[in-house]
């Protein structure tokens, strides 16, 4: 039988990865016209740097998603089962105004993702094989039945995911509050990482009691929430998740609440009111409910992740299960799950809003969010990481000048209070730690256009 590969980067010299029987280049612009072949015609497709200089969003003549629709008609000409191999600029060439869809470990599944998380994407592909070399990403696709690969769940049990570190004060109050819930099918996964103090064995005593509760232990410290999240995202079991900090408290009807809306809605995440508490002094506490009191209001995900970024929206969501054992947690610094809920927002059809509440506990001094450390010097790079998305995603200039700016300000006030206080209350290996994690910033400062004239 004759194989067929399809250069979709044209050519008089076709490329041939695949070593095909018959090699073909298209010598159409794929910008504003379809590839000139019918469906199901091709083994293999193989395009190199094109995916980077197709815009994922043109407003002349009407609007319109280029990229979407270049991977839509890939799909589409590919035999089912047909391997598709893409080469495509890496983070370094965000310089290059050319190119507008930059590709990381994180934007990577938004671009080429089999679950069809993008915007108009109707078809689907899983990942094979994806590598560096140097500045450029090397991956082969293969194309899936986009139903089945999106087909949802109709299930109703939530994995309910704690991670815990020497919380042995509060994480009993935690559990009791969860194992309080009406809901009926839920699981929780209590994350141990390497606790110093007495966590471990009372996880241990709850889960001996308590068949929903399940103890898993790091292999070693892991050091970030993100990190003990992702070791159980494996062991997850469950239609939907939900994450708990150590210390934090429930109504009743917090999961029976949100599962109802998801299924109602068929939206992929649903925020609960939640509570700024503070347990001792109640009338301190602050309510956040729907967008701004709105609780029937349904958002698209991009329109939630806009509205996440003053917290006019938490992200402290139940979630499709899949979307987010898809995507995993960002790892690269202390508060990187704040960077996560946006990119989780922004691939989710729809958000919406219900009863229950969850208690976001505010008086416990040894919260990470309340003690500072060289690890709180990874703010300002979440930052950044959350700019450099909204810019990756297309978001209006003003939004993406507004969150380049809070990047900026958030490295000039912890580079302030690190040369001012940081003698004071950090150790010369401290200080040294904190400058590490600001000279980080600093240098990806400098390789983006957006910061040449202030860094």
């Amino acid at each position: 039988m004759t194989t067929r590969n399809l250069d979709l980067s044209g050519g008089t010299a076709p490329a041939n990865p695949f070593h095909a029987d018959e090699a073909l280049g298209v010598a159409a612009d794929l910008v504003v016209e379809p590839i000139p072949h019918p469906d199901n015609s091709f083994d293999y497709l193989c395009t190199y740097e094109l995916p980077a200089r197709v815009p994922r969003l043109l407003y002349a003549p009407q609007r319109r998603l280029p990229f979407v629709e270049l991977m839509n008609e890939a799909w589409r000409v590919l035999k089912p089962g047909g391997h598709f191999l893409v080469m495509s600029a890496g983070p370094a060439a965000v310089g290059d105004p050319a190119v507008v869809n930059p590709i990381d470990e994180h934007t990577f599944p938004r671009h080429f993702g089999r679950d069809g998380v993008t915007d108009g994407f109707t078809g689907a592909f899983e990942t094979l094989r994806q590598e560096w070399r140097g500045d450029r990403l090397f991956a082969v696709l293969r194309k899936v039945e986009a139903a089945a690969a999106r087909a949802p769940s109709g299930g109703s049990m939530v994995s309910v995911v704690i991670p815990v570190y020497n919380g042995e004060r509060y994480i009993g109050q935690t559990l009791e509050s969860v194992l309080a819930q009406a809901h009926p099918d839920f699981e929780v996964l209590c994350v141990d990482d390497h606790s110093t103090d007495g966590s471990l064995a009372l996880l241990q005593d709850y889960a001996r009691r308590d068949a929903r509760v399940r103890v898993l232990q790091t292999p070693h410290n892991l050091g970030t929430a993100s990190r003990a999240l992702n070791h159980a995202l494996p062991q997850m079991r469950g239609d939907f998740f939900v994450y708990s900090s150590q210390d934090d408290l429930f109504s009743t009807d917090w999961l029976s609440s949100m599962v109802a809306r998801a299924h109602e809605t068929g939206a992929d995440a649903v925020i609960p009111n939640v509570v700024l508490h503070y347990p001792g002094d109640p009338s301190r506490d602050r309510i956040l409910s729907g967008l701004r009191g709105d609780r029937t209001v349904e958002l698209s995900g991009r329109d939630a992740a806009q509205h996440s970024l003053d917290w006019s929206i938490p992200g402290n969501a139940l979630w499709r299960a899949n979307l987010v054992r898809f995507f995993g947690f960002a790892e690269f610094g202390l508060n990187a799950d704040e960077y996560s809920a946006r990119l989780f927002f922004i691939n989710a059809n729809k958000v919406v809003f219900s009863d229950g509440i969850f208690y976001y506990r505010q008086d416990n001094p040894a919260a990470v969010t309340k003690r500072f450390t060289p690890k709180s010097f990874d703010y300002a790079y979440t930052q950044l990481r959350v700019y450099q998305l909204l810019a990756a995603e297309g978001y209006p200039a003003a939004i993406v000048q507004q969150e380049a700016l809070k990047t900026l300000g958030t490295r000039n006030q912890l580079q302030q209070w690190l040369d001012e206080q940081g003698p004071a209350n950090f150790t010369p290996e401290q200080r040294r730690q904190a400058q590490e994690r600001l000279d980080r910033v600093t240098a990806a400062m400098r390789r983006d256009p957006m910061f040449a004239a202030v860094i």
